[in-house]
């Protein structure tokens, strides 16, 4: 395994004076703040765009774990529930029984059937599917290990999810089938959280090493591009300011890394050349959609995916 020099990385802020336990943290485009989960005290923590932290949302009980926005909504993994707040006031919109036991991991997606949330629950090795708009769940598949984070890779609509405990391998989801397979095995340990940046690599924290790993698209590279972490948790890949936030849970901090794959020879890969190209062509069909690489409608700068008319698809790096 090759270990990335961190020439283009460096610590942006942290902060620790609020959190206990911070496991997940989300950030909002719009209003460029960060939320954080506090898992050891029942709490949402907001970090706004002036560096001010507030409790956004307390008395969770159990966690809160994941977090995931969806439209002004901001979604919360909360024991077997999953529970969801206003982004304007904070108030409490859904408390809804998942029937899980740990749900931890959360990521979203939307097509022409509705606006779907898939949730891991760790306890019951689950992924479980969510309709939003009629509060419809769905088991999609049991996994022999313990499940964490999860993604969607939008490209291929396919989910990745990271695993607990030895050896720990890593999952691609089919949901149209609801089948899943190994994308590929590692030797680290205790994967928790998992993001993707503008050219289709997987940033991967992992507590056996208290790094975040880069793996190529094609899981055929692993590199180490932050390390000195302390158990990072579920991390985020903000590509609007090019940072990855990372919540610490051993040493109750969040640590703000620039990052940009663009920075150095081996973020270029056939992804990223395809998007630069696209960026010149004059399109004669008209966009229905532009989202990001989350899956949520962005037209921000960064990297994007427009969906065409004709349902054509194209990939642009926005400067």
């Amino acid at each position: 395994m090759k270990k990335f020099i961190k020439l283009f990385l460096y610590p942006l802020l942290i902060f620790s004076q609020s959190y206990n336990g911070p496991e997940s943290i989300e950030f909002n485009s719009l209003t460029e703040s960060y939320f954080i989960s506090n898992s050891n005290n029942g709490q949402i923590l907001e970090l706004d765009s002036n560096n001010e932290l507030s409790i956004f949302a307390s008395n969770l009980g159990n966690g809160p774990h994941g977090l995931e926005i969806v439209d002004n909504v901001l979604y919360a993994c909360s024991g077997g529930r999953l529970k969801g707040y206003d982004l304007d006031n904070g108030n409490q919109v859904l408390n809804f029984n998942v029937g899980g036991t740990f749900l931890n991991g959360i990521t979203q997606y939307s097509d022409g059937s509705g606006n779907y949330l898939f949730l891991t629950d760790f306890s019951e090795r689950k992924l479980y599917r969510y309709r939003i708009e009629d509060e419809w769940i769905s088991s999609i598949c049991d996994f022999p290990r313990n499940p964490n984070g999860v993604i969607l890779e939008p490209m291929n609509n396919s989910l990745y999810v990271v695993t607990w405990g030895n050896n720990a391998p890593i999952y691609e989801v089919d949901f149209t089938t609801q089948e899943f397979y190994t994308a590929t095995t590692t030797d680290l340990n205790n994967l928790d959280g998992i993001s993707i940046d503008e050219c289709g690599n997987f940033l991967i924290s992992a507590w056996s090493t208290n790094s975040i790993h880069r793996f190529s698209n094609d899981f055929s590279e692993n590199e180490i591009i932050v390390d000195g972490l302390s158990y990072p948790a579920d991390i985020i890949y903000n590509q609007l300011n090019s940072v990855i936030a990372i919540p610490n849970s051993g040493s109750n901090t969040v640590e703000f890394i620039t990052y940009s794959p663009f920075n150095e020879p081996l973020g270029l890969s056939w992804w990223c050349t395809d998007g630069l190209q696209l960026n010149n062509q004059i399109e004669e069909i008209f966009i229905v959609k532009t989202i990001d690489l989350l899956g949520r409608e962005n037209n921000s700068k960064g990297f994007i995916i427009e969906i065409y008319n004709n349902g054509t698809v194209k990939k642009k790096y926005k400067i």
